[in-house]
């Protein structure tokens, strides 16, 4: 009997061990040879894998292929990601626009990350009420874990903004 290699799942264990390019081979792989699973899994994971190789663009391109597929179950994660790769490139508006699309898909359940990122681009920005805004949010996802990281970028903003107006306090002072 032959055995077929499962290049799919030979990716998934390649990803897991941070051999990315070995995992994005393998999912190549599996497309060209009809693969085990649905196009788009084998697609979105090569995503991931060009994210954590630094190649954001390439990453962007692998999640605007899946979410073309109608029958791509989550969405809003592809756009997460996607928004993620944006961030890295500094293109921040198109980050912004990925993860409010992703917000408005009513499946998805637990949001925290994306707004926790959304955060981070409006910090960078010098938006901070936005950028407390989704802090706040994202302390609302229950199953959102990280809360440390949360309060930390919290107080920076809050921090900024008191930096702001004691600057403008100072500024009202000097000219009168």
């Amino acid at each position: 009997m032959k055995y077929e290699t499962n290049y799919f799942e030979k990716g998934n264990e390649l990803l897991a061990k941070k051999r990315y390019l070995e995992a994005i081979q393998h999912y190549e792989k599996d497309l060209k040879n009809g693969g085990f699973n649905s196009k788009y899994k084998a697609i979105y994971n090569m995503g991931i894998a060009y994210s954590y190789l630094g190649k954001h663009k390439k990453a962007v391109k692998c999640y605007e292929e899946v979410l073309k597929d109608k029958d791509y179950p989550t969405p809003y994660k592809a756009l997460n990601n996607m928004g993620n790769s944006y961030y890295r490139l500094g293109q921040f508006n198109k980050a912004i626009k990925c993860y409010e699309e992703a917000l408005s898909d009513e499946a998805y359940a637990s949001p925290g990350n994306t707004w926790f990122n959304m955060g981070l681009i409006y910090n960078q920005l010098e938006q901070y009420d936005k950028a407390i805004a989704c802090y706040e949010k994202a302390m609302e996802d229950k199953n959102y874990i990280s809360l440390p990281n949360i309060w930390n970028e919290l107080t920076k903003a809050y921090n900024k903004i008191s930096q702001v107006a004691e600057g403008q306090v100072l500024l009202t002072k000097v000219d009168n």
